[in-house]
């Protein structure tokens, strides 16, 4: 008594045959045939494994004689004789005939079977010389040539940049920056202060030298205070009108000098 082949290796061996002819049409006959070999395995009773394994054996055996496509290897003798090749043949063309099984492959192995059965019998037959391979051919993809390699990239252009001594006018700082063509056409920020240079740059004016005295010109220290942080100038002046800087908050001022003890300071705005 036969015993029952488990559910899930039945639906096992039916993925596998399933698995087995998407392969064989693929091209794939190696692969194919190991398949059924592990569909047949696992599940010997299912219809139609035997017919799909025998089919896709005589596919692979194509082009190494008869004795590898009629399934007969030698044995004792070199060769086999007339009634074993015949009875071997009527057994595997039964199994792989076209109207036993609905596999694809097996037309073409009943084609290969009749070609082989054909040159066993023949004269000469016990060299077992290869059958003609009558399995389709797929035509190989196009040839596409490798393409050509990319010339180097060249390095991109980098302006260069010159360095340059700036001088800023609102806070008397002169220091060296770097100048390229951004700054040469926009300016840029001061380094020191909040205010936007623009070109032309301007030089450092001349240290600018206590007036001398003379005839009726006397030099006495400012004796105003700055109006905005109310810092004493320390700066030697005469009478008359002067711009002076107060070395506390750095803001420029007006200052009227009328004598060494009366002077007017005013904050300069600018517009």
């Amino acid at each position: 008594m036969a015993v029952p082949v488990p559910a899930y290796k039945r639906e096992q061996a039916e993925k596998l045959c399933r698995e087995a002819e998407e392969l064989f049409l693929a091209g794939n006959i190696p692969g194919a045939h190991r398949r059924a070999a592990r569909a047949m395995r696992l599940c010997p009773t299912l219809p139609g494994v035997a017919n799909a394994h025998a089919a896709y054996e005589v596919h692979a055996s194509a082009g190494s004689g008869w004795r590898a496509v009629l399934g007969i290897h030698r044995g004792g003798g070199d060769d086999a004789t007339h009634d074993a090749i015949k009875k071997q043949y009527r057994r595997m063309a039964l199994l792989v005939h076209p109207d036993k099984t609905s596999c694809a492959a097996a037309e073409g192995a009943f084609k290969l079977l009749g070609n082989a059965c054909d040159e066993a019998l023949s004269p000469g037959a016990g060299a077992g010389l290869p059958v003609r391979d009558t399995r389709p051919r797929y035509a190989a993809p196009p040839y596409v040539p490798p393409a050509a390699p990319r010339p180097p990239m060249r390095p991109m252009y980098v302006p260069q940049r010159e360095v340059v001594l700036v001088y800023c006018p609102f806070c008397k700082n002169e220091y060296r920056a770097k100048i390229g063509r951004l700054e040469r056409h926009a300016g840029m920020k001061c380094a020191r202060c909040p205010e936007w240079l623009s070109p032309p740059w301007q030089k450092k004016p001349p240290a600018k030298k206590e007036p001398p005295a003379g005839p009726g010109r006397q030099l006495f220290q400012c004796p105003a205070k700055c109006p905005e942080c109310d810092a004493q100038y320390t700066s030697m002046v005469s009478v008359g009108q002067w711009c002076l800087r107060c070395k506390a908050c750095n803001k420029a001022a007006m200052i009227s000098v009328q004598g060494p003890d009366k002077a007017t300071a005013t904050i300069r705005r600018r517009a």
